[in-house]
């Protein structure tokens, strides 16, 4: 039988639950590699298959939809759209941006 979750159990902060796991395994995937466009839909594969196997490992009681978008800095711009219906008090959406500006290091955390 499952245990009874308290109200601590059920507390989820995106900054503290969710980002650093997009952080560690968009780096984990995406920062020794050079951009390849054959190699997109097995990067965006594996981003969305680890992100979604350990956003299941935090055990909340939540359901998570995980997508990921990659493209080449060429200067082109991205337009996408997302549409969705939920209770306002309660869901969200957590965006994360790679490589991220402000933890940009001397290892050049980009694409080469």
């Amino acid at each position: 039988m499952d245990e009874l979750q308290t109200s601590d159990d059920l507390i989820l902060d995106p900054q503290q639950h969710i980002e650093p796991i997009l952080e560690r395994v968009v780096d984990e995937v995406l920062k020794p590699e050079s951009y390849d466009e054959t190699l997109v839909a097995q990067w965006v594969d594996k981003i969305c298959d680890r992100c979604m196997k350990d956003l299941a490992q935090l055990k909340k009681p939540y359901k998570y939809i995980v997508t990921c978008q990659i493209m080449q800095k060429t200067g082109a711009s991205l337009h996408t759209g997302m549409s969705a219906f939920w209770n306002e008090e309660e869901d969200s959406v957590q965006q994360y941006v790679w490589p991220n500006e402000k933890k940009r290091d001397t290892n050049n955390s980009r694409m080469r």
